[in-house]
């Protein structure tokens, strides 16, 4: 019996927990577009730039989601696994965190301090 943590127990849970942090992700993402739908026609520029702009930032953390879910998955049904998926899918749950911890300190920065 092993003491270690197998892969495929690491992988089954940056499989899920990338999945529930994109969804989360998605939700705040739907916000910022329906803020930026919700301004008139008229709007200046200088009003929606922040929106806009926050709006690609909150994209990161859902692409790498996105991508860990893939390699994830991938992972799982390749015979053997494969090393290059492992590594992959680790480094795309780590750059999710990151990614994840800089959209929200730049949504509060954007949209909250002046």
């Amino acid at each position: 019996m092993g003491s270690g943590v197998e892969h495929k127990d690491v992988v089954l849970a940056f499989l899920g927990a990338s999945a529930a942090l994109a969804g989360l992700v998605l939700v705040f993402l739907g916000l910022i577009v329906a803020a930026y739908g919700g301004l008139a026609g008229d709007t200046p520029r200088a009003v929606k730039l922040p929106l806009r702009r926050t709006g690609r930032v909150v994209l990161a953390p859902f692409a790498a989601g996105t991508l860990c879910i893939l390699f994830s998955g991938a992972w799982l049904v390749w015979p053997g696994g494969g090393g290059g998926l492992y590594v992959a899918t680790v480094s795309l749950f780590l750059a999710q965190l990151v990614s994840l911890a800089v959209a929200a300190l730049w949504t509060l920065r954007e949209l909250l301090w002046d």
